[in-house]
């Protein structure tokens, strides 16, 4: 799957959340997400969905799977409505 497709804003952002501090989980599933057409440049590890705006996405780790959400609307209250794209295996 080309997830660059779901890149749709002027400067995405890509924030892995994946839960753990196995840095060896943490460099594969980057590289999981650059074989699947992500930039890695624009991949960070990050869990502060606030900071994440409309056209970005958001990588969660859940065994064994990486979970890939697109957001597609921000809130004025500051709810980040996101909805799951991918599924890859890690």
């Amino acid at each position: 799957m080309d997830l660059s497709q779901f890149l749709i804003s002027s400067n995405p952002k890509v924030f892995l959340a994946p839960n753990t501090s196995d840095q060896d989980l943490v460099y594969r599933a980057k590289g999981r997400l650059v074989e699947n057409g992500l930039r890695q440049e624009v991949i960070e590890v990050n869990y502060d969905m606030q900071q994440l705006s409309p056209g970005d996405l958001y990588v969660s780790y859940d065994p064994p799977d990486l979970v890939v959400r697109t957001v597609y609307e921000k809130k004025p209250s500051g709810i980040v409505k996101m909805k799951s794209v991918a599924m890859i295996k890690l």
